[in-house]
């Protein structure tokens, strides 16, 4: 290959050489999927992401009023639709498969679902957390009109109403002070009668005038077009009806990494993937962006981690076709 080492088509050119079929794979479609989808195809590297069968949780929010740029406000739904167009714009390719194999070790990234297996140089893991659902009545049905997973995405929407949260840990206490500090009135029950969260705690959310409904249990969330109630049933089986405009599950959140931390991907205790500053995990090559990081579950938050990621891998895979070259004997 006749170049200079530093010559900007040679690295070009020495990024295709190998046998990967890809630059980068991200694994997710929500916010820190798709901006680091944006950021590497923009910059002319082979992306896919995969696309599984667990959406982004800010598919289901129903108004995003804290993401900058939007004054007025954008749905969940438009936002992911407008970055995923924007992805698609730049080249990104885009595959509908739950992950479930992956071989991380290594220069070349194996990547594989039910329908075939991926190689790239780098990975960009960002699966989001895994909601999982409580199963009550009225659940599906009133998402994204009265029901929602996130107290600091959709809370302002019932500023001065009255709302419910429904959780029996700590999770449910954090979100019930949120709450408290918008909503008219502030409901705390748990989906099965019982908390697991401590007495302490339970104490210190009703300092914060909310009102824990124990031994109570939900039944069903009950309304027309939207949230108009709670239907609770106590120990004895007797049944209760709670008006309310809102309810917040917050139930437990499990990042979406088993299969990923067995290929040697470092997790917290919680499930969370480590990184460092750089979105770095303890792989070489692969990166971690968004809520399965635990830092922060706000879109921003993750479209600045997606970002982040991108150049981390753009850099990763420049510093590679280097080496590269100056393995080779020049002519």
């Amino acid at each position: 290959m006749q170049a200079t080492r530093d010559g900007i088509d040679d690295v070009e050119h020495a990024l295709r050489e190998p046998e990967a079929e890809y630059d980068v794979i991200v694994i997710g479609v929500g916010p820190a999927g798709l901006t680091a989808a944006i950021y590497t195809s923009s910059l002319k590297l082979r992306t896919l992401v995969f696309e599984g069968s667990n959406p982004s949780r800010l598919k289901w929010a129903h108004a995003v009023n804290n993401y900058p740029g939007f004054p007025e406000g954008i749905q969940g739904a438009e936002l992911l639709r407008r970055l995923r167009e924007q992805a698609l714009k730049f080249g990104t390719e885009i595959r509908k498969g739950d992950v479930l194999a992956a071989d991380l070790i290594g220069d070349i990234k194996t990547v594989t679902t039910h329908d075939a297996s991926v190689t790239a140089r780098t990975a960009i893991i960002a699966t989001g957390i895994q909601q999982k659902r409580t199963e009550i009545t009225g659940e599906d049905r009133f998402l994204g009109a009265g029901v929602s997973y996130c107290v600091i995405c959709d809370g302002p929407l019932f500023r001065s109403r009255t709302a419910a949260v429904v959780g029996e840990g700590p999770e449910a206490v954090d979100d019930a002070k949120t709450l408290s500090h918008i909503a008219s009135k502030t409901y705390l029950v748990s989906p099965t009668g019982a908390f697991q969260a401590s007495e302490k705690q339970l104490r210190e959310v009703e300092e914060h005038r909310v009102e824990i409904l124990k031994g109570s249990r939900v039944k069903a969330i009950e309304g027309i077009t939207s949230v108009e109630a709670l239907r609770l049933t106590d120990q004895k089986g007797n049944e209760q009806i709670l008006k309310v405009h809102g309810v917040f599950i917050a139930s437990t959140k499990t990042p979406l990494t088993r299969i990923l931390s067995k290929s040697g991907l470092q997790t917290d205790d919680k499930g969370c993937i480590k990184i460092d500053g750089r979105m770095r995990t303890n792989i070489e090559g692969v990166y971690a962006a968004g809520d399965c990081t635990c830092g922060g579950l706000q879109a921003s938050i993750s479209v600045g981690e997606g970002a982040k990621a991108a150049l981390a891998a753009l850099a990763h895979i420049r510093t590679a076709a280097k080496e590269n070259l100056n393995s080779q004997p020049v002519t």
